[in-house]
């Protein structure tokens, strides 16, 4: 079997998905705390990332000691797109 590699950005993800989820427990209260769904969730493992609306929902919460760069280190433009020119 041939290995992937990771990009060093997707292996960054990987690991501030993987603290997460140490920090908050289970992926069903990942899912709790962003109010979206646990196949949502799942799907941010599947990936290797989480994506960037709940990485800003995550970044705003005082409970979580991560900031929404540090959950996606990949994004260095947090505009939203229908600002961006």
């Amino acid at each position: 079997m041939i290995e992937k590699k990771l990009k060093p950005f997707k292996a960054d993800c990987q690991e501030a998905l993987d603290l997460l989820l140490v920090h908050m427990g289970t992926k069903a209260e990942m899912a709790r705390q962003a109010k979206m769904s646990r196949n949502t969730v799942s799907y941010w493992f599947t990936r290797g990332q989480i994506g960037r609306v709940a990485a800003r929902k995550f970044g705003l919460m005082k409970a979580i000691p991560f900031t929404k760069e540090q959950l996606r280190p990949d994004i260095k433009d947090w505009t939203p797109m229908y600002k961006r020119k």
